[in-house]
C-alpha cells in the first residue's frame, strides 16, 4: 500500500514538471526553446534569477524560516529515488511530515520532493547565481501547502572545496546508483546534513516560477545565503550522470523585488574580483604614465 502511494505521488509530480504533451530537455530542445512551446516560460516572474546583493531589500519584518522535522527526523523510512530523464528526484515518505513555516508564508508547506541541478564541470551548475557568481550544484526542496496548493521552494547552493564533505557521502552513494531508474530505499536519511548549520538561516526571498516546463509562476523562492561544501570528486557523481547538465540560465527580474532577512553585503568573491580589477587598473595607469614620461624625455634630448 505504501509503495502504491509513492507511485501515485511520483506520477502526480512527474506530470507537474514534465507535461506529456511536449518534449523538452537542456540541449537541442533546451531553455531557449521553452518559451515557444510553453506560454508561461516567457512570463515576467520566471526563475531562476541572478541575485544582485546591492539591490536586495532588507526586510526587518521577515519572520525566521523554520525547518520542521528536518533536524530530528532520522527515523527508518522508505524513500523513493527516481531519475526522470532530467534530474534525480527524491520523494520523502509521507509519514515523515517534513515541512517549513515562517518566512512570512501564509501557512505550513510540506516537503513533496527534492532534486538537483548540476553542470558538466565544477564551475557551473547552479540555476540561481549571486552577484553573477555560479555554483557547482543547487538543490531544490519543493514544498506544497495543504490548503492553497501553492508551492514554496527552498534552494541550497553548494560551493567547491578541496576535501570531501563527509556528511553527504551516504546520500551521494545512493544517487550514484540512480541512473535512468527508480528505486525504493529503506534507510535512515538525515537530510538536515544537507542544510547549512544555522538555527535561524539567512535567506533571500522572491516570487518566481518552476525552473522547468511548464514554468508555472507564483512560486515562493527561499534561497539560503549560506552555502554547503562539496569536493570536485563528489561532483563527478552528477557530471558522470546520463544527463550531463540540467540548469536553466537566470531570467530577467523585471519589476520584482528580492527581499532578505539580513543586510546582505557584496559577495566576497566579487570583492576579490573588484580588488583584482582595481590592481590591474593601477598597474596600467603606472605604465601609461611611465610611457608618457619616456616620450617626453626623448623629445627633450
Amino acid at each position: 500500500m505504501l509503495k502504491l502511494l509513492f507511485l501515485f505521488l511520483l506520477l502526480k509530480y512527474s506530470i507537474l514538471q514534465n507535461p506529456p504533451t511536449d518534449h523538452w530537455d537542456y540541449q537541442r530542445e533546451g531553455p531557449d526553446t521553452w518559451q515557444h512551446r510553453f506560454d508561461s516560460c516567457e512570463g515576467e516572474a520566471q526563475s531562476p534569477i541572478d541575485i544582485r546583493t546591492s539591490t536586495v531589500k532588507y526586510d526587518p519584518n521577515l519572520s525566521s524560516l523554520s525547518l520542521n522535522g528536518y533536524i530530528t527526523n532520522i527515523s527508518l523510512y522508505v524513500w523513493n529515488f527516481t531519475h526522470n530523464g532530467h534530474t534525480i528526484i527524491v520523494y520523502p515518505p509521507p509519514l515523515a511530515r517534513l515541512s517549513i513555516s515562517g518566512a512570512n508564508l501564509p501557512e505550513d508547506f510540506y516537503l513533496i520532493q527534492f532534486h538537483f541541478h548540476w553542470g558538466y564541470n565544477a564551475y557551473q551548475g547552479s540555476e540561481h547565481t549571486i552577484d553573477g557568481i555560479k555554483y557547482p550544484l543547487e538543490m531544490h526542496f519543493v514544498h506544497e501547502a495543504n490548503f492553497s496548493k501553492a508551492l514554496a521552494v527552498v534552494s541550497i547552493l553548494f560551493r567547491l572545496q578541496r576535501d570531501d564533505n563527509l556528511h553527504i557521502n551516504e546520500l551521494l552513494s545512493i544517487l550514484n546508483r540512480t541512473t535512468n531508474t527508480s528505486m525504493f530505499v529503506e534507510k535512515q536519511i538525515d537530510i538536515s546534513r544537507l542544510f547549512p548549520t544555522a538555527s535561524s538561516p539567512r535567506f533571500y526571498l522572491y516570487n518566481g516560477s518552476l525552473t522547468t516546463p511548464p514554468c508555472t509562476e507564483n512560486v515562493t523562492w527561499i534561497i539560503l545565503a549560506r552555502t554547503v561544501p562539496i569536493s570536485s570528486y563528489q561532483l563527478e557523481i552528477f557530471m558522470n550522470n546520463s544527463v550531463s547538465f540540467n540548469f536553466r540560465p537566470p531570467q530577467k527580474l523585471h519589476s520584482r523585488t528580492v527581499s532578505a532577512n539580513f543586510r546582505p553585503e557584496p559577495h566576497e568573491e566579487e570583492h576579490e574580483n573588484t580588488h583584482h580589477s582595481s590592481a590591474c587598473s593601477q598597474q596600467i595607469s603606472v605604465l601609461f604614465l611611465s610611457l608618457i614620461f619616456v616620450i617626453f624625455m626623448c623629445e627633450s634630448i
